[in-house]
């Protein structure tokens, strides 16, 4: 697998030469970014929790809801739920605010992940860019993501303005399986793709399209059951050049 470097006005854009859309770096004027492969965390002394990020534990039920660097070949954070229905781990990137990205100017941005669930139609997850909340899954008003459910293993890309969703389903997930999920935005459209495969392509005309507010950073996972389920998170990141 090869890079290339381009230009994006006064920014350096290091990306995939096989998968053009997947951009793994950025450098120059107006370039915001957060790279991470969970090779280590800023984490606290006491708790473990990660440090960067404003983090919102749910542990109703027994156990401790966690999220802790694991023993994963290149790096991965382990999120395990406590063991009740809904318990599980929220976090925005941000200690107590965050709200970094826009979408209101037409910003070049890539987004990506790779994670795996032990029990997909079990579990709830959403993972990308919503505005500040601390329980994102219960609704919120404003997001560009990808969102799975309880009772589904089908992974949907949404967008949402006001609370207002636009959603495709762009891959059916199996359990213990890596998910490679990404989404790029460039001149007037966003587009999705699942293992590199492009799966959505949406118009930023679109009514849900997410261009009137701040957004961050989120990632949520909750357990569908009493059962203390897992995902492993091998890697999350964004890029936006806010020229």
């Amino acid at each position: 697998m090869a890079a290339e470097v381009n230009f994006w006005g006064d920014a350096l854009v290091i990306r995939s030469v096989e998968y053009p859309h997947r951009w793994y770096d950025a450098l120059g004027r107006g370039v915001i970014k957060y790279l991470q492969d969970f090779l280590t965390i800023p984490s606290d002394d006491t708790t473990g929790d990660p440090t960067e990020w404003e983090v919102t534990v749910v542990e109703a039920g027994a156990g401790d809801s966690t999220a802790v660097v694991t023993d994963v070949e290149g790096g991965a954070l382990l999120v395990t739920c406590a063991g009740n229905e809904n318990d599980g781990w929220s976090m925005q990137l941000g200690a107590a605010a965050g709200e970094s990205v826009s979408f209101a100017s037409r910003y070049p941005t890539y987004f990506g992940t790779c994670f795996q669930i032990n029990d997909v139609d079990q579990t709830d997850i959403l993972v990308g860019f919503t505005v500040t909340d601390t329980a994102v899954l219960g609704g919120v008003t404003d997001g560009l993501y990808f969102r799975s459910v309880d009772e589904s293993a089908v992974l949907n890309f949404v967008l949402e303005k006001n609370s207002v969703e636009s959603v495709t389903a762009a891959a059916t997930m199996t359990d213990a399986a890596d998910i490679v999920a990404e989404f790029y935005y460039a001149d007037g459209s966003v587009k999705a793709y699942i293992n590199g495969a492009l799966v959505a392509t949406i118009a930023d005309s679109d009514a849900s399209f997410p261009n009137d507010e701040l957004l961050r950073l989120t990632f949520e996972f909750l357990t569908g059951e009493a059962v203390a389920n897992t995902c492993t998170l091998k890697w999350l990141k964004f890029i936006q050049i806010q020229e």
